[in-house]
């Protein structure tokens, strides 16, 4: 169960974040476009991770830093750009969904790893 709400607390802050946008009386538009950048983001970051595991360690680590640099590089454009052209609100409120969702996973992830390693015998170690 923990490893599950783990795995997905960016997906739950995400959907937990709309009634906060509206109460504040946001766009949701803001929101929807905060939200799906968030999914692309993650789900690019999770088929990255799938295909980069057969690798050598240097390969996938350049993979993953790659993906990593290229996809915030490309958040912010979108994000710039829905600010500028479409609505400065919406941007502002989608990247404010996108953050909050894009900390929560990486806390997530976080706590995930810090799980595994603590439940995983070193090689070499005295069993």
């Amino acid at each position: 169960m923990v490893k599950a709400i783990l795995s997905g607390i960016g997906m739950i802050v995400g959907v937990l974040a709309l009634p906060i946008v509206l109460i504040a009386g946001g766009d949701w538009s803001g929101w929807f476009i905060g939200f799906l950048l968030w999914c692309v983001n993650w789900g690019i970051a999770n088929a990255t991770a799938k295909f980069s595991f057969g690798m050598s360690a240097t390969a996938a680590v350049g993979m993953s830093g790659v993906s990593f640099i290229a996809r915030a590089w490309l958040t912010a454009l979108v994000l710039f750009v829905i600010a500028l052209r479409y609505s400065e609100e919406a941007g502002l409120i989608a990247a404010g969904v996108f953050i909050s969702c894009f900390t929560f996973d990486l806390l997530g992830r976080t706590a995930l790893y810090a799980q595994t390693q603590k439940t995983r015998t070193p090689k070499g170690a005295a069993q």
